[in-house]
């Protein structure tokens, strides 16, 4: 905190030689060659260091005005006034999580923090950047959904129908559901904060395995859920969906049936998962933007 010498009692010298030893009121002695505080105690006459103080070179009670004339055709704006959020998937984390989800390793990846993308790419955004613009980095993480590392209110299994008019082996029509499956929840497919609709997933999956399957429906493990409560699944902003659906997941049975379609119970309609760490916020006048970083 900045101190008033003439109001703290000190006395700058050149050399501690210059100190008045005669002087009263036990003043404080800045001796400039040493950079150093003296306290001058009068009754005795003698010096003793002060380390409550330090000795800046500057200018006191400075007051700084801006003041800047443009041109009728230009603004100024010294301040970032356009908040940008980016969300982020990176290359990493995206083969990462791939690897845990197929097996290849054991413990469940994290997604980059805000600081580690600001350091990765923040360089170069800043590059490009309008001066008043501020990037607001943001990491994607995704939601699992249907297999068995997903939430327990989010695993599901595929009930599926052979056209029995074709002869067609159950555990390679279990495969090529997951295939197709996998294939639909593509990056290339999906954005950042979309919705998850059945009946589209369940049009593709028949569109693919057509004249094999007759049809497929999705029913929740979940004893507390009913037939109908994962049709239709939200992301948030900074979520993307990925299936964990493996071929334990789908069943070959002969009919849809009332018991087998699991019809009463509690419809859920959407999760959300508690989640650590900096979470994106929708701000007014602020632009989103997503994409993939490789």
């Amino acid at each position: 905190m900045y101190v008033d010498a003439s109001t703290e009692n000190i006395i700058t010298v050149a050399r501690k030689n210059d100190i008045n030893m005669l002087v009263e009121n036990n003043p404080i002695y800045y001796v400039i060659d040493e950079d150093r505080f003296y306290q001058l105690t009068t009754s005795s006459r003698t010096l003793t260091v002060v380390y409550d103080y330090y000795a800046y070179i500057g200018r006191p009670e400075l007051k700084f005005q801006y003041i800047h004339a443009s041109d009728e055709n230009n603004r100024i704006d010294p301040s970032s006034s356009n908040i940008i959020d980016t969300f982020i998937l990176t290359k990493q984390y995206d083969s990462n999580f791939r690897q845990w989800l197929s097996g290849t390793t054991t413990s469940m990846p994290s997604p980059p923090s805000t600081d580690q993308l600001y350091r990765s790419y923040g360089s170069e955004i800043n590059a490009i950047k309008s001066i008043s613009d501020e990037i607001i980095y943001h990491p994607v993480r995704y939601k699992i959904l249907f297999g068995g590392k997903s939430d327990t209110n989010m695993q599901a299994i595929f009930k599926i129908v052979k056209n029995p008019e074709r002869v067609v082996n159950d555990n390679d029509l279990k495969s090529r559901v997951i295939t197709a499956i996998n294939q639909y929840f593509s990056l290339d497919n999906w954005d950042f904060g979309e919705t998850f609709y059945w009946s589209e997933m369940s049009a593709y999956i028949i569109k693919e395995l057509s004249p094999d399957l007759s049809s497929i429906v999705i029913v929740p493990r979940s004893s507390d859920s009913a037939f109908g409560s994962l049709h239709e699944i939200k992301a948030e902003s900074d979520e993307i969906f990925i299936s964990s659906a493996t071929v334990d997941d789908v069943e070959v049975i002969s009919a849809i049936t009332a018991e087998r379609l699991r019809s009463t119970g509690t419809v859920v309609t959407g999760y959300t998962s508690n989640t650590t760490g900096l979470q994106s916020s929708v701000e007014t006048n602020s632009t989103n933007t997503g994409g993939f970083i490789y």
